[in-house]
C-alpha cells in the first residue's frame, strides 16, 4: 500500500512549472507542424508580403479558381485571359496577360517552387510581381 509509505515532498515552484508547461506545449506544436522551418525566409518578409505569399502557397485566396470551386462565387474559375484557371501557378508562370511583367521580374525561366519557396529575394520579387499585376489575391 503506497499511501502508507513515506512520500517525498517535492514542491515545484511557479517558475519551474511554467517552464515545464511551456516546453510541453512547444513539443506538442512542433509535432503538429512537422513542415515548419524556422529558417524559411518567409518569416523575414513584412506582413503584407507574408499574406500574399501565404495565399499563393496555399491556394486559399480570392482568385477565380478558389472562389468558384470552393464557394461557388462567380460564373467560372477561368482567368480573364481565358487560357486557364485563375490559380497561383497560372498567374506566376503562364498567364499571357502578365508575360511582359513576368519577363521584367524574372529575366530567366524560374520555377514555381523558387517563386513561392525560394530565398528572401525570390519571395520579395514574387510579392512585388503579385502586387503589380493588381490581380485579386
Amino acid at each position: 500500500m503506497g499511501f502508507k509509505k513515506d512520500q517525498q515532498s517535492s514542491s515545484t515552484i511557479y517558475k519551474e512549472a511554467k517552464h515545464i508547461i511551456k516546453q510541453y506545449q512547444q513539443r506538442k506544436w512542433a509535432d503538429q507542424h512537422p513542415t515548419y522551418n524556422k529558417c524559411d525566409p518567409y518569416y523575414e518578409l513584412d506582413r503584407s508580403e507574408q499574406v500574399l505569399i501565404s495565399r499563393l502557397r496555399t491556394g486559399h485566396n480570392r482568385m477565380n479558381h478558389h472562389m468558384f470551386t470552393k464557394f461557388k462565387i462567380g460564373s467560372t474559375d477561368q482567368c480573364p485571359c481565358a487560357a486557364g484557371a485563375m490559380k497561383a501557378e497560372h498567374l506566376l508562370q503562364t498567364c499571357p496577360l502578365y508575360k511582359v511583367l513576368r519577363k521584367r521580374f524574372w529575366s530567366q525561366p524560374t520555377s514555381l517552387q523558387n517563386k513561392l519557396f525560394g530565398c528572401l529575394d525570390d519571395l520579395r520579387r514574387t510579392a512585388a510581381f503579385a502586387r503589380e499585376t493588381q490581380a485579386t489575391i
